[in-house]
Protein backbone atom coordinates (compact mmCIF):
# COMPACT_ATOMS: atom_id res chain seq x y z
CA UNK A 1 0.00 0.00 0.00
CA UNK A 2 1.25 3.59 -0.95
CA UNK A 3 2.96 6.47 1.46
CA UNK A 4 1.42 9.37 0.00
CA UNK A 5 1.04 13.38 -0.50
CA UNK A 6 -1.97 15.54 -0.74
CA UNK A 7 -1.46 18.94 -0.95
CA UNK A 8 -3.98 22.03 -2.02
CA UNK A 9 -3.76 25.61 -2.31
CA UNK A 10 -7.06 28.12 -2.56
CA UNK A 11 -5.01 30.73 -5.12
CA UNK A 12 -1.85 30.02 -6.87
CA UNK A 13 -0.13 32.79 -5.07
CA UNK A 14 -1.04 31.60 -1.67
CA UNK A 15 0.58 31.52 1.35
CA UNK A 16 0.86 28.32 1.94
CA UNK A 17 1.84 26.84 -1.25
CA UNK A 18 1.96 24.03 -3.44
CA UNK A 19 5.79 24.14 -3.49
CA UNK A 20 5.78 25.06 0.78
CA UNK A 21 3.68 21.84 1.47
CA UNK A 22 5.61 19.58 -0.87
CA UNK A 23 8.85 20.99 0.58
CA UNK A 24 7.60 20.43 4.40
CA UNK A 25 6.29 17.20 3.70
CA UNK A 26 9.74 15.86 1.52
CA UNK A 27 11.53 16.90 4.34
CA UNK A 28 9.63 14.89 7.09
CA UNK A 29 9.30 12.09 4.44
CA UNK A 30 12.90 11.47 3.90
CA UNK A 31 14.09 11.67 7.79
CA UNK A 32 12.05 8.26 7.74
CA UNK A 33 14.05 7.20 4.71
CA UNK A 34 11.32 6.15 2.52
CA UNK A 35 9.82 8.47 -0.47
CA UNK A 36 5.93 9.16 -1.52
CA UNK A 37 4.41 6.46 -4.05
CA UNK A 38 1.63 9.20 -5.47
CA UNK A 39 1.34 13.00 -5.29
CA UNK A 40 -2.14 14.44 -5.24
CA UNK A 41 -2.58 17.91 -5.89
CA UNK A 42 -5.03 20.85 -6.23
CA UNK A 43 -3.87 24.09 -7.28
CA UNK A 44 -6.07 27.24 -7.28
CA UNK A 45 -9.01 25.28 -5.99
CA UNK A 46 -11.17 26.84 -3.38
CA UNK A 47 -12.26 23.98 -0.26
CA UNK A 48 -15.12 26.39 0.76
CA UNK A 49 -16.64 26.99 -2.43
CA UNK A 50 -16.04 23.25 -4.46
CA UNK A 51 -17.44 20.11 -3.30
CA UNK A 52 -14.69 17.14 -3.03
CA UNK A 53 -15.98 15.31 -6.09
CA UNK A 54 -15.22 18.98 -7.85
CA UNK A 55 -11.40 18.70 -7.19
CA UNK A 56 -9.14 16.33 -9.34
CA UNK A 57 -6.64 15.33 -7.00
CA UNK A 58 -9.17 14.32 -4.30
CA UNK A 59 -11.42 12.71 -5.58
CA UNK A 60 -8.18 10.52 -7.20
CA UNK A 61 -7.10 10.41 -3.46
CA UNK A 62 -10.54 8.91 -2.14
CA UNK A 63 -11.00 6.43 -4.98
CA UNK A 64 -7.47 5.25 -4.20
CA UNK A 65 -8.43 5.19 -0.39
CA UNK A 66 -11.47 3.27 -1.22
CA UNK A 67 -9.82 0.59 -3.45
CA UNK A 68 -7.39 -0.11 -0.26
CA UNK A 69 -4.78 1.15 -2.34
CA UNK A 70 -3.30 4.08 0.79
CA UNK A 71 -1.94 3.55 4.17
CA UNK A 72 -0.39 6.87 4.49
CA UNK A 73 -1.05 10.59 4.25
CA UNK A 74 1.04 13.33 4.51
CA UNK A 75 -1.22 16.34 4.30
CA UNK A 76 -0.23 20.29 5.52
CA UNK A 77 -3.37 20.29 7.90
CA UNK A 78 -7.01 19.46 8.10
CA UNK A 79 -8.34 22.74 6.02
CA UNK A 80 -6.44 21.63 2.97
CA UNK A 81 -8.84 18.22 3.06
CA UNK A 82 -11.71 21.01 3.35
CA UNK A 83 -13.11 23.70 4.66
CA UNK A 84 -16.51 23.36 6.01
CA UNK A 85 -17.99 20.55 8.40
CA UNK A 86 -20.02 18.62 6.16
CA UNK A 87 -16.80 18.04 3.69
CA UNK A 88 -14.44 17.45 6.78
CA UNK A 89 -16.22 14.31 8.85
CA UNK A 90 -17.14 12.96 5.56
CA UNK A 91 -13.40 12.58 5.15
CA UNK A 92 -12.82 11.62 8.31
CA UNK A 93 -15.27 8.63 8.06
CA UNK A 94 -13.62 7.50 4.81
CA UNK A 95 -9.47 7.97 7.06
CA UNK A 96 -11.24 5.93 9.73
CA UNK A 97 -13.00 3.55 7.99
CA UNK A 98 -9.90 2.94 6.42
CA UNK A 99 -7.53 2.98 9.19
CA UNK A 100 -5.27 5.48 7.43
CA UNK A 101 -2.36 6.81 9.00
CA UNK A 102 -2.00 10.59 8.61
CA UNK A 103 1.07 12.92 9.05
CA UNK A 104 0.25 16.57 9.16
CA UNK A 105 3.59 18.34 8.25
CA UNK A 106 2.43 21.51 10.19
CA UNK A 107 4.17 21.86 13.35
CA UNK A 108 0.73 22.83 15.27
CA UNK A 109 -1.49 20.51 13.81
CA UNK A 110 -2.91 18.01 16.63
CA UNK A 111 -3.30 14.45 15.59
CA UNK A 112 -6.25 12.41 14.23
CA UNK A 113 -7.73 9.86 16.82
CA UNK A 114 -9.87 7.39 15.55
CA UNK A 115 -11.68 7.15 18.79
CA UNK A 116 -15.43 8.58 19.83
CA UNK A 117 -13.47 11.67 21.68
CA UNK A 118 -11.33 11.70 18.39
CA UNK A 119 -14.47 12.14 16.46
CA UNK A 120 -16.05 14.87 18.63
CA UNK A 121 -12.51 16.41 18.90
CA UNK A 122 -12.44 16.61 14.70
CA UNK A 123 -16.29 18.27 14.95
CA UNK A 124 -14.73 20.56 16.80
CA UNK A 125 -12.06 21.99 14.68
CA UNK A 126 -14.13 21.39 11.51
CA UNK A 127 -16.03 24.08 12.74
CA UNK A 128 -13.03 26.29 13.68
CA UNK A 129 -11.52 25.82 10.32
CA UNK A 130 -15.53 26.55 8.73
CA UNK A 131 -15.78 29.50 10.53
CA UNK A 132 -11.96 30.97 10.02
CA UNK A 133 -12.71 29.99 5.87
CA UNK A 134 -15.85 32.36 6.45
CA UNK A 135 -13.59 34.99 8.27
CA UNK A 136 -11.67 35.03 5.58
CA UNK A 137 -13.60 36.03 3.21
CA UNK A 138 -15.22 38.89 4.77
CA UNK A 139 -12.02 40.11 5.17
CA UNK A 140 -11.62 40.27 1.83
CA UNK A 141 -15.00 41.65 0.94
CA UNK A 142 -13.95 44.29 3.88
CA UNK A 143 -10.44 45.42 2.08
CA UNK A 144 -12.30 45.42 -1.06
CA UNK A 145 -15.05 47.53 -0.34
CA UNK A 146 -12.87 49.85 1.52
CA UNK A 147 -10.40 50.26 -1.45
CA UNK A 148 -13.39 50.61 -3.97
CA UNK A 149 -14.80 53.43 -1.39
CA UNK A 150 -11.62 55.22 -2.20
CA UNK A 151 -11.12 55.15 -5.50
CA UNK A 152 -8.70 52.08 -5.46
CA UNK A 153 -8.13 49.09 -7.88
CA UNK A 154 -9.22 45.94 -5.62
CA UNK A 155 -8.93 43.23 -7.91
CA UNK A 156 -10.14 41.75 -11.64
CA UNK A 157 -9.47 43.46 -14.81
CA UNK A 158 -8.74 47.15 -14.79
CA UNK A 159 -12.17 48.38 -16.97
CA UNK A 160 -11.57 50.26 -20.58
CA UNK A 161 -10.91 53.50 -20.03
CA UNK A 162 -9.26 53.64 -17.14
CA UNK A 163 -5.60 53.03 -15.93
CA UNK A 164 -4.70 52.13 -12.27
CA UNK A 165 -1.39 54.29 -10.77
CA UNK A 166 1.18 52.85 -8.07
CA UNK A 167 -1.08 53.81 -5.50
CA UNK A 168 -3.79 51.29 -7.00
CA UNK A 169 -6.16 54.38 -7.77
CA UNK A 170 -8.73 54.90 -11.23
CA UNK A 171 -7.79 57.58 -13.36
CA UNK A 172 -9.17 57.80 -16.52
CA UNK A 173 -7.08 57.10 -19.99
CA UNK A 174 -7.70 59.96 -22.27
CA UNK A 175 -7.29 57.52 -25.59
CA UNK A 176 -9.50 54.73 -24.34
CA UNK A 177 -12.32 57.38 -22.46
CA UNK A 178 -12.29 58.84 -26.31
CA UNK A 179 -13.14 55.35 -27.87
CA UNK A 180 -16.28 54.92 -25.28
CA UNK A 181 -17.36 57.96 -25.57
CA UNK A 182 -17.49 57.39 -29.53
CA UNK A 183 -19.38 54.13 -28.78
CA UNK A 184 -21.80 55.97 -26.94
CA UNK A 185 -22.68 58.20 -29.37
CA UNK A 186 -22.55 55.82 -32.13
CA UNK A 187 -25.20 54.24 -30.00
CA UNK A 188 -27.51 57.20 -29.65
CA UNK A 189 -27.20 57.89 -33.02
CA UNK A 190 -27.23 54.25 -34.68
CA UNK A 191 -30.58 53.91 -37.46
CA UNK A 192 -29.64 50.12 -36.90
CA UNK A 193 -32.86 48.07 -36.12
CA UNK A 194 -31.23 45.59 -34.38
CA UNK A 195 -28.67 44.86 -31.68
CA UNK A 196 -26.40 42.53 -34.23
CA UNK A 197 -26.64 45.01 -37.48
CA UNK A 198 -25.21 47.92 -35.07
CA UNK A 199 -22.37 45.32 -34.11
CA UNK A 200 -21.68 44.92 -37.85
CA UNK A 201 -22.11 48.51 -38.52
CA UNK A 202 -19.88 50.32 -36.31
CA UNK A 203 -17.06 47.21 -36.44
CA UNK A 204 -16.39 48.89 -39.92
CA UNK A 205 -14.83 52.14 -38.02
CA UNK A 206 -11.54 52.52 -37.73
CA UNK A 207 -11.51 53.11 -34.27
CA UNK A 208 -13.21 50.36 -33.59
CA UNK A 209 -10.81 47.30 -31.27
CA UNK A 210 -10.83 44.42 -33.43
CA UNK A 211 -11.36 42.08 -30.47
CA UNK A 212 -14.67 43.32 -29.27
CA UNK A 213 -17.65 40.75 -30.34
CA UNK A 214 -21.29 41.48 -29.28
CA UNK A 215 -20.85 40.84 -25.42
CA UNK A 216 -18.25 43.06 -24.71
CA UNK A 217 -20.04 45.72 -26.37
CA UNK A 218 -23.51 45.09 -24.43
CA UNK A 219 -21.11 44.70 -21.16
CA UNK A 220 -19.66 48.23 -22.09
CA UNK A 221 -22.58 50.26 -22.43
CA UNK A 222 -24.11 48.75 -19.45
CA UNK A 223 -21.43 49.19 -17.23
CA UNK A 224 -22.22 52.22 -14.65
CA UNK A 225 -18.55 52.86 -13.96
CA UNK A 226 -18.59 55.51 -17.17
CA UNK A 227 -20.91 57.45 -14.78
CA UNK A 228 -18.68 57.66 -12.08
CA UNK A 229 -20.40 54.49 -10.42
CA UNK A 230 -18.77 51.55 -9.06
CA UNK A 231 -20.77 48.47 -7.95
CA UNK A 232 -19.76 46.03 -5.02
CA UNK A 233 -20.67 43.90 -3.16
CA UNK A 234 -21.23 44.63 0.46
CA UNK A 235 -22.45 42.14 3.08
CA UNK A 236 -24.38 39.75 0.45
CA UNK A 237 -25.52 43.16 -0.90
CA UNK A 238 -24.47 45.30 -4.00
CA UNK A 239 -23.51 49.02 -3.14
CA UNK A 240 -23.06 51.32 -5.54
CA UNK A 241 -20.15 54.24 -4.77
CA UNK A 242 -19.97 56.97 -6.60
CA UNK A 243 -16.63 59.07 -7.67
CA UNK A 244 -16.62 62.25 -9.85
CA UNK A 245 -12.97 61.23 -10.93
CA UNK A 246 -14.29 58.29 -12.86
CA UNK A 247 -16.83 60.29 -14.95
CA UNK A 248 -16.62 59.39 -18.65
CA UNK A 249 -20.38 59.58 -19.85
CA UNK A 250 -22.68 62.17 -18.50
CA UNK A 251 -25.65 60.40 -16.99
CA UNK A 252 -28.08 61.92 -20.10
CA UNK A 253 -26.06 60.63 -22.66
CA UNK A 254 -25.72 57.18 -20.79
CA UNK A 255 -29.02 56.80 -19.48
CA UNK A 256 -30.01 57.70 -23.49
CA UNK A 257 -27.46 54.63 -24.57
CA UNK A 258 -29.14 52.29 -22.45
CA UNK A 259 -32.32 52.97 -24.08
CA UNK A 260 -31.52 52.86 -26.99
CA UNK A 261 -29.90 49.41 -26.60
CA UNK A 262 -33.12 48.04 -24.85
CA UNK A 263 -34.69 48.85 -27.91
CA UNK A 264 -32.46 47.19 -30.38
CA UNK A 265 -32.52 44.18 -28.24
CA UNK A 266 -36.28 44.29 -27.91
CA UNK A 267 -36.11 44.01 -32.01
CA UNK A 268 -34.01 41.22 -32.27
CA UNK A 269 -36.17 39.24 -30.16
CA UNK A 270 -39.24 40.50 -31.44
CA UNK A 271 -38.31 38.99 -35.20
CA UNK A 272 -37.29 35.71 -33.56
CA UNK A 273 -39.43 32.51 -34.37
CA UNK A 274 -37.50 30.41 -31.80
CA UNK A 275 -40.16 28.62 -29.19
CA UNK A 276 -39.16 27.36 -25.52
CA UNK A 277 -39.29 23.95 -26.01
CA UNK A 278 -38.36 20.66 -22.97
CA UNK A 279 -35.05 19.38 -24.85
CA UNK A 280 -33.84 23.25 -24.67
CA UNK A 281 -30.05 22.53 -24.08
CA UNK A 282 -29.79 18.85 -24.69
CA UNK A 283 -30.46 18.09 -27.93
CA UNK A 284 -27.84 18.62 -30.49
CA UNK A 285 -27.43 17.77 -34.29
CA UNK A 286 -25.43 14.55 -34.92
CA UNK A 287 -24.32 15.67 -38.80
CA UNK A 288 -22.63 18.99 -37.07
CA UNK A 289 -22.53 19.15 -33.32
CA UNK A 290 -24.92 22.09 -33.04
CA UNK A 291 -27.69 22.61 -30.44
CA UNK A 292 -30.87 22.05 -32.07
CA UNK A 293 -33.46 24.38 -30.77
CA UNK A 294 -37.30 24.73 -30.45
CA UNK A 295 -38.88 26.98 -33.44
CA UNK A 296 -42.29 27.98 -34.29
CA UNK A 297 -44.41 28.74 -37.54
CA UNK A 298 -47.79 29.76 -38.40
CA UNK A 299 -49.52 29.45 -41.42
CA UNK A 300 -53.06 28.14 -41.75
CA UNK A 301 -52.15 26.58 -38.04
CA UNK A 302 -49.52 27.09 -35.32
CA UNK A 303 -46.43 23.93 -36.00
CA UNK A 304 -43.87 23.21 -33.63
CA UNK A 305 -40.44 21.15 -33.94
CA UNK A 306 -36.82 20.81 -33.16
CA UNK A 307 -34.58 21.97 -36.25
CA UNK A 308 -30.09 22.38 -36.79
CA UNK A 309 -29.74 26.04 -37.87
CA UNK A 310 -27.18 24.81 -40.56
CA UNK A 311 -29.53 21.47 -41.36
CA UNK A 312 -32.75 22.81 -41.33
CA UNK A 313 -33.92 19.73 -43.13
CA UNK A 314 -33.48 17.76 -39.58
CA UNK A 315 -36.96 18.30 -37.41
CA UNK A 316 -38.55 16.25 -35.78
CA UNK A 317 -42.14 17.61 -33.67
CA UNK A 318 -41.90 17.65 -30.26
CA UNK A 319 -44.63 15.73 -29.25
CA UNK A 320 -43.04 12.56 -30.69
CA UNK A 321 -39.47 13.08 -30.05
CA UNK A 322 -40.25 14.04 -26.21
CA UNK A 323 -42.08 11.08 -26.07
CA UNK A 324 -39.75 8.67 -27.62
CA UNK A 325 -37.17 10.36 -24.54
CA UNK A 326 -39.62 10.00 -22.01
CA UNK A 327 -40.04 6.29 -22.36
CA UNK A 328 -36.50 5.55 -23.40
CA UNK A 329 -35.54 7.74 -19.97
CA UNK A 330 -37.79 5.23 -18.04
CA UNK A 331 -36.78 2.28 -19.29
CA UNK A 332 -33.21 3.14 -18.65
CA UNK A 333 -34.00 3.78 -14.85
CA UNK A 334 -35.90 0.66 -14.30
CA UNK A 335 -33.07 -1.23 -15.82
CA UNK A 336 -30.79 0.81 -13.51
CA UNK A 337 -32.85 -0.24 -10.42
CA UNK A 338 -33.07 -3.58 -11.38
CA UNK A 339 -29.56 -4.46 -11.81
CA UNK A 340 -28.15 -1.80 -9.10
CA UNK A 341 -30.70 -2.98 -6.37
CA UNK A 342 -28.58 -4.16 -3.72
CA UNK A 343 -26.49 -0.93 -3.91
CA UNK A 344 -29.84 1.58 -4.18
CA UNK A 345 -30.75 -0.22 -0.73
CA UNK A 346 -27.21 -0.26 1.27
CA UNK A 347 -27.41 3.26 0.11
CA UNK A 348 -30.90 4.35 1.33
CA UNK A 349 -30.99 1.92 4.29
CA UNK A 350 -27.09 1.14 5.00
CA UNK A 351 -26.70 4.05 7.74
CA UNK A 352 -29.56 2.23 9.70
CA UNK A 353 -28.19 -1.45 9.26
CA UNK A 354 -24.84 0.17 9.85
CA UNK A 355 -26.71 2.07 12.93
CA UNK A 356 -28.00 -1.11 14.62
CA UNK A 357 -24.83 -3.18 14.30
CA UNK A 358 -22.61 -1.09 15.89
CA UNK A 359 -25.37 -0.39 18.33
CA UNK A 360 -25.44 -3.99 19.33
CA UNK A 361 -21.38 -4.14 19.27
CA UNK A 362 -21.40 -0.70 21.37
CA UNK A 363 -24.35 -2.21 23.89
CA UNK A 364 -22.56 -5.43 24.58
CA UNK A 365 -19.23 -3.18 25.63
CA UNK A 366 -21.45 -0.79 27.52
CA UNK A 367 -22.81 -3.57 29.53
CA UNK A 368 -19.05 -4.60 30.09
CA UNK A 369 -18.46 -1.52 31.36
CA UNK A 370 -21.48 -1.10 33.76
CA UNK A 371 -21.02 -4.34 35.56
CA UNK A 372 -16.76 -3.58 36.33
CA UNK A 373 -18.22 -0.89 37.33
CA UNK A 374 -20.34 -2.08 39.49
CA UNK A 375 -18.44 -4.83 40.91
CA UNK A 376 -15.92 -2.67 41.61
CA UNK A 377 -18.31 0.44 43.74
CA UNK A 378 -20.09 -2.75 45.72
CA UNK A 379 -16.67 -4.04 47.30
CA UNK A 380 -16.44 -0.33 48.22
CA UNK A 381 -19.41 -0.24 49.43
CA UNK A 382 -19.44 -3.36 51.61
CA UNK A 383 -16.82 -1.58 53.16
CA UNK A 384 -17.68 1.92 53.83
CA UNK A 385 -21.42 2.18 53.18
CA UNK A 386 -22.74 5.73 52.04
CA UNK A 387 -26.01 6.65 50.88
CA UNK A 388 -24.51 8.50 47.45
CA UNK A 389 -22.48 5.09 46.53
CA UNK A 390 -26.05 3.21 46.99
CA UNK A 391 -27.37 5.61 44.57
CA UNK A 392 -24.59 5.23 42.47
CA UNK A 393 -25.29 1.13 42.59
CA UNK A 394 -28.75 2.11 41.76
CA UNK A 395 -27.81 3.71 38.55
CA UNK A 396 -25.40 1.61 37.38
CA UNK A 397 -28.23 -1.33 37.71
CA UNK A 398 -30.61 0.68 35.56
CA UNK A 399 -27.98 1.63 32.96
CA UNK A 400 -27.09 -2.41 32.65
CA UNK A 401 -30.88 -3.14 32.61
CA UNK A 402 -31.31 -0.66 29.79
CA UNK A 403 -28.38 -2.07 27.88
CA UNK A 404 -30.10 -5.23 27.94
CA UNK A 405 -33.59 -4.14 27.00
CA UNK A 406 -31.41 -2.40 23.82
CA UNK A 407 -30.21 -5.74 23.38
CA UNK A 408 -33.20 -7.73 22.67
CA UNK A 409 -34.68 -4.37 20.89
CA UNK A 410 -31.37 -3.72 18.28
CA UNK A 411 -31.67 -7.45 16.60
CA UNK A 412 -35.52 -7.07 15.88
CA UNK A 413 -34.75 -3.88 14.41
CA UNK A 414 -31.80 -5.57 11.96
CA UNK A 415 -34.20 -8.33 11.24
CA UNK A 416 -37.10 -6.04 10.20
CA UNK A 417 -34.63 -4.12 7.73
CA UNK A 418 -33.26 -7.83 6.37
CA UNK A 419 -36.82 -8.52 5.84
CA UNK A 420 -37.54 -5.34 4.26
CA UNK A 421 -34.49 -6.27 1.72
CA UNK A 422 -35.95 -9.46 0.90
CA UNK A 423 -39.22 -7.97 0.16
CA UNK A 424 -37.99 -5.52 -2.03
CA UNK A 425 -35.51 -7.61 -3.66
CA UNK A 426 -39.14 -10.11 -4.73
CA UNK A 427 -40.87 -6.78 -5.77
CA UNK A 428 -37.68 -5.29 -7.93
CA UNK A 429 -38.92 -7.10 -10.65
CA UNK A 430 -42.09 -6.01 -11.13
CA UNK A 431 -41.13 -2.14 -11.30
CA UNK A 432 -42.45 -0.22 -14.46
CA UNK A 433 -41.88 3.13 -14.62
CA UNK A 434 -42.88 3.73 -17.68
CA UNK A 435 -46.59 4.21 -16.96
CA UNK A 436 -46.03 6.27 -13.75
CA UNK A 437 -43.73 8.31 -15.89
CA UNK A 438 -46.14 8.86 -18.93
CA UNK A 439 -48.85 10.34 -16.68
CA UNK A 440 -46.74 13.41 -15.50
CA UNK A 441 -47.25 17.12 -16.66
CA UNK A 442 -45.13 18.89 -18.87
CA UNK A 443 -42.72 20.12 -16.07
CA UNK A 444 -42.85 17.27 -14.07
CA UNK A 445 -41.87 15.26 -17.25
CA UNK A 446 -39.13 17.87 -17.89
CA UNK A 447 -37.61 17.74 -14.31
CA UNK A 448 -37.68 14.22 -15.00
CA UNK A 449 -35.66 14.09 -18.72
CA UNK A 450 -33.17 16.45 -17.66
CA UNK A 451 -32.11 14.19 -14.01
CA UNK A 452 -31.01 11.20 -16.54
CA UNK A 453 -30.40 12.81 -19.57
CA UNK A 454 -26.54 14.07 -20.56
CA UNK A 455 -26.94 14.53 -24.33
CA UNK A 456 -29.41 13.85 -27.14
CA UNK A 457 -28.17 13.49 -30.68
CA UNK A 458 -30.74 13.57 -33.60
CA UNK A 459 -29.71 12.30 -36.92
CA UNK A 460 -33.43 11.40 -38.65
CA UNK A 461 -34.48 9.08 -38.83
CA UNK A 462 -32.33 7.99 -35.03
CA UNK A 463 -31.57 9.21 -31.91
CA UNK A 464 -28.68 8.82 -29.73
CA UNK A 465 -28.94 9.44 -26.23
CA UNK A 466 -26.54 9.48 -23.64
CA UNK A 467 -27.81 8.38 -19.99
CA UNK A 468 -26.17 9.29 -16.91
CA UNK A 469 -25.20 6.05 -14.91
CA UNK A 470 -25.28 7.18 -11.58
CA UNK A 471 -23.49 3.70 -10.54
CA UNK A 472 -20.42 3.46 -13.19
CA UNK A 473 -19.79 7.52 -13.79
CA UNK A 474 -20.05 7.42 -17.08
CA UNK A 475 -22.62 8.28 -20.22
CA UNK A 476 -24.53 5.04 -21.14
CA UNK A 477 -25.37 5.37 -24.85
CA UNK A 478 -28.74 3.95 -26.15
CA UNK A 479 -29.66 4.18 -30.52
CA UNK A 480 -33.25 4.44 -31.10
CA UNK A 481 -35.20 4.34 -34.63
CA UNK A 482 -37.59 7.25 -35.27
CA UNK A 483 -40.76 5.24 -36.09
Amino acid sequence: MKTVLYARSSIKSQEHSIDMQKALALEKVKAKGILFDDLYMDEAVSARKTEIHERPGLIRLVQDIENDLVSTIYVYKRDRFARNVVQSMEIFELLRSKKITVVFTADNEIPIQYSPAGEFFELIIAGFNQREANQIVQRIKETKYTMTKQGKHAQGRVAFGYVVNKDKRYQVDPPQAEIIRKLFDAMIETKCETFSIFIRDIQQHTWFPAKWDYNRIQSLIGNTIYKGIRKIEEFGEYVEIENENLVIIDEITWNKAQERMHSLKQSRLRNTNRAPMMLDGLIFCKKCGNAMFGKEKTDLYTRRYYTCKKHNYICLAPDLLEEIILEECAQFLTEQFQTYFPIVYQLTHGNMIQFYQNSIAESQEAIKLYKQKLYEDTAIWLQSPSSNLQDELFYLLNCIHREELLQKHYPVELGKLQEQFHLMKRLQQSVDLITEVLSYNNRERELFIRDIVHRIELDTPSICIQFRDPFKGKSVIRHVAVS
